[in-house]
């Protein structure tokens, strides 16, 4: 009987070795098939959420065209916690904003898998902060990839 052991930051003895933008690039096609696709399986706004969020930090470590991606989304982000019109909110304040949104506006799924990514980027971008330890949690299962 064959056995694989797996290390305790690493999943590639199980499903082989995969780069950052072969990540990022799974989820931006779970994305696309998820949200408007014609398949029989389409992401309900909670998972779309959840996928936006994952989405966003693996552009965030990936190179190409899928970190493009996550620096355009994440320049939005930015944008609007320097923003003086707005009166400089910081980036905790569009965290908290972009969470209330989450939590109690109406959303479909495309909506949701936006402001999912906006999340990850704006929590990537405040280092030092809670939100900042929250990608830690959340690039867990990246990592495990070996992203």
């Amino acid at each position: 009987m064959h056995t694989i052991e797996l290390a305790a930051s690493s999943l590639t003895g199980a499903v082989g070795p995969i780069s950052s933008t072969g990540v990022a690039v799974t989820l931006l096609v779970v994305m696309a098939f998820g949200i408007i696709g014609k398949g029989k399986k389409k992401l309900n706004s909670g998972p779309a959420q959840i996928v936006g969020i994952f989405g966003e930090l693996a552009f965030l470590k990936s190179d190409g065209f899928t970190r493009d991606i996550g620096e355009a989304v994440q320049s939005i982000t930015s944008g609007i916690s320097t923003n003086p019109d707005l009166g400089t909110i910081g980036m905790t304040g569009v965290c908290i904003v972009i969470v209330v949104l989450m939590f109690f506006a109406r959303i479909v799924p495309a909506s949701g898998l936006f402001l999912g990514m906006l999340l990850g980027g704006a929590m990537d971008a405040a280092p030092g902060t809670i939100w900042n330890a929250l990608v830690g949690i959340f690039s867990i299962p990246l990592s495990l990839l070996g992203v």
